[in-house]
Parts: structure tokens; sequence; C-alpha cells
């Protein structure tokens, strides 16, 4: 069954950054387990109607009725002229139109070239804040924290070289996990380390691989168990990208008072 969250009276109204994936499932827990956060919304930020590839949006609509919480979409048009601009917009209208004063997001680290978090930026350009539970988060740790927990973790997407379709659909289980200390501790070799490549990240921060996270929360959530049976290789660019595929029949979900698009 699902946790009752406690909260006090003074509790904001919080909704979590959401793609279904551990990190912000792992997010959604810290949150839900402290009385100071109102958990309410889960929301996802969408470049129009552009699918996503890693984190199938029928899954987290399935996710977010197995949790009796509201999906919130922010669309963003097809041409994008400032993501933070967009971002900052976004935010705002999720403010004004639900009462969000807080956004907690599953991100670990700071990414690529960024010298501060991008969502707490565009949290403060929108007037509310931002949680990070996970920040600075030892990322063994917080790997073994999801599977103390019982989260059932799914490879939704991985890239070469550091994994091939085999990953896909696999569980992140103890296995995996030392699988892939493996592969850090075998390091990069000289071409690899020349092209500018880094070295897996143990939680997948630089993109290397994605999840999914399997919900059987509630009473409900068994007539809607989003199993994934299928998957397929893709390649979307020079290197080599695998991701999951979600077969329509294998995932039910009416589109309904529960999910709400913001554009």
């Amino acid at each position: 069954m699902v946790e009752q969250q406690i909260i006090s009276t003074s509790a904001p109204i919080t909704a979590i950054s959401w793609t279904g994936g551990k990190d912000c499932n792992l997010a959604l827990l810290h949150a839900w387990r402290d009385g100071n956060f109102d958990v309410r919304y889960l929301i996802v930020f969408r470049l129009g109607t552009k699918q996503f590839k890693a984190h199938p949006l029928k899954f987290m609509e399935a996710q977010a009725r197995s949790l009796d919480l509201r999906l919130i979409i922010v669309d963003f048009p097809d041409v994008v002229v400032d993501w933070m601009d967009a971002y900052v917009e976004g935010i705002g209208k999720v403010r004004d139109e639900y009462g969000v004063q807080v956004i907690s997001t599953g991100d670990i680290n700071l990414v690529g070239m960024m010298q501060r978090n991008w969502m707490e930026r565009a949290c403060e350009g929108a007037g509310i804040k931002c949680h990070l539970p996970l920040w600075d988060i030892d990322k063994e740790k917080a790997l073994n924290a999801m599977l103390d927990e019982g989260f059932e973790i799914i490879f939704s997407c991985v890239k070469a070289p550091f994994f091939d379709e085999t990953w896909i659909n696999r569980k992140l289980d103890q296995t995996a996990l030392q699988e892939m200390k493996e592969i850090i501790e075998r390091g990069l070799t000289d071409d690899q380390l020349k092209s500018g490549l880094k070295p897996l990240d143990l939680c997948g921060e630089r993109g290397e691989y994605h999840t999914i996270v399997e919900m059987d929360l509630s009473p409900e959530a068994q007539k809607e168990e989003t199993p994934v049976t299928d998957w397929k290789g893709n390649i979307h660019n020079s290197n080599c990208i695998w991701t999951i595929s979600l077969k329509e029949t294998e995932v039910e979900v009416a589109v309904g008072s529960s999910i709400t698009i913001i554009k």
C-alpha cells in the first residue's frame, strides 16, 4: 500500500520533477516522508509533442495514477529561443494554476559546464523553492538505498560504449550494480580518452543510461501494472543508443482528471 503522508499544517504544496526513473522516485520518497512537504503533483517538462524514448509518457501516466498524484505536463513550443526563460515561464504557470511552492528534483550533481543546478535557477526565477534531497549523495549509497526500498528498476535506455542492447529491460539489481562498478574499474582506452569520453557515472548522470521504475504500490495498481516485455535497438546518431519499446496494449491509461497539460 502507498505510505500515508504525514505533513505539518504549514507544509508548502510540492511537485516532483518527474521522468519515472530511479532518481525522481527516490526524491519523491524523501519528500513524501518529510513532513515539511505537501506532495500533490508530478511535473513533466516536454518539448511539444516529442516522445520520450527513455521514459515513455504512458508509463509516467500510469505511475501517477498508481501513486494517486496528478501529473502535470508542461509543454514547450517546438522552437525554444531561451530554455531558461521557457522553464521559468512554465513553472510560473504551474505556480499560478496549482499553487505549487516547491519543486523537488532527483538531480545529484552538476552536469556538463553548468555552474549551478538548472532547476534551482528556474525555480528561483519563478519565485518558488527547489528541493534537492539527493544533491551530492554518494552514488553507490543512492543506488543501494533504492534497492533496499524494493525499487523495481528497469534499464530503459543505454548507450555505447558502456552498454549494449542486452541491458535493455534488465533489472538494476546488485548484480547489475557490480557489473557497472567493474566497467568503471576497467577504465577507458587511450582513444576514448582522446575523444573526450568521460568514465561511466554509476548513476548515469551524464546520460549513459536511463531507467523506469515499475510500481505495485496499491490495490488499484494491481490492475494498472505496467510490464515491460519488449525492446528495440535504436541508433539515433553516431553513437549507439538502445531504448525500450512499450507495446500499446501493455500500459492502460485513462487520460482524464489526473492528467493536465499546460502549454
